[in-house]
């Protein structure tokens, strides 16, 4: 099946559209990374420096995304302000997650919550979510609020439609892999102590640097990512908005739970467009696990 028949008989409207075009600009920027990986001499809002495929992909998206007539707004990593359009849905995004990578040739990929109200919002107002992963295939993993599922581009001539590639994806009972960021120096003692735990659990290390590359290895093997509390950066270093929410929306959908550490991420009321906060999230006995022990701090 592809994307857009499941699309016409599994989503509303809005979101079928929204879907629709960012499937097809996610082959645009796949295709141009390999023409423009050098960097810029600007800085985004978070003080990061920018690369050319970070403004090309974030330009390229909310071009996309507000050409439909249907996004109130259009909230990015990449801008200082929202970019303002007509629609109703609100989109919060990462338009390239993982563009250190580009050089080194590993996973990237760009992350969308579509939320009901106006931004910031908390995590319970999403309805919808969807992650792109580029790797040896470019896949796309989507929940509308019923099951999570996937497709992959497939090259037929001259394009690449999706097809699809597994539905009502869910966590597997026996956790397999992890994968935790931030320098082990910084992390908390909680954190640090459950991390060694793990290995003994039977469970592998997993860590690319991009957060939907791991994501996606534990989405489809068990087990949990983090990027965690830091001695020094107590807030982790995850958006709320554009990474954390909507990968936990996703992953709650897959049977799954995601934590700042304290109570569910759905639950957390940001107040800035770039709040950050700690994510410990995957299969759900191990981020409580987690969670219970970082929350005795």
């Amino acid at each position: 099946m592809k994307l857009d028949e499941f699309l016409r008989l599994n989503a509303p409207e809005d979101l079928a559209a929204l879907t629709a075009a960012i499937a097809k600009t996610s082959i645009d920027v796949w295709d141009s990374v390999p023409f423009k990986s050098g960097l810029l001499t600007e800085t985004n809002p978070s003080g990061e420096t920018q690369k050319a495929i970070d403004v090309y992909s974030n330009d390229a998206f909310v071009e996309a995304l507000t050409s439909t007539g249907l996004v109130a707004e259009v909230a990015s990593e990449e801008m200082e302000e929202p970019a303002s359009s007509k629609g109703s849905v609100s989109v919060a995004m990462d338009p390239l997650d993982g563009s250190s990578n580009v050089e080194t040739n590993n996973p990237l990929g760009s992350i969308f919550g579509f939320y009901s109200r106006k931004l910031p919002a908390s995590g319970r107002r999403l309805v919808g979510a969807l992650y792109v992963t580029y790797g040896t295939m470019v896949t796309l993993t989507f929940s509308f609020g019923k099951g999570v599922h996937r497709f992959v581009a497939v090259r037929e001539g001259g394009a690449m439609p999706f097809q699809l590639l597994g539905v009502n994806l869910r966590l597997p009972d026996k956790a397999e892999v992890y994968g935790f960021g931030g320098s082990r120096r910084e992390w908390v003692p909680e954190v640090a102590a459950f991390w060694h735990s793990l290995e003994g659990k039977g469970l592998r290390n997993r860590y690319c640097g991009t957060f939907v590359g791991d994501y996606n290895q534990v989405l489809s093997r068990g087990g949990i990512f983090s990027y965690p509390a830091l001695v020094k950066k107590p807030r982790g270093k995850l958006r709320v908005l554009f990474e954390c929410a909507p990968m936990a929306f996703i992953n709650e959908q897959a049977g799954g739970y995601a934590s700042d550490g304290s109570g569910n991420i759905l639950d957390i009321e940001p107040r800035a467009l770039a709040e950050t906060s700690p994510l410990y999230i995957g299969s759900a006995d191990l981020v409580r696990e987690v969670e219970n022990a970082v929350s005795k701090r």
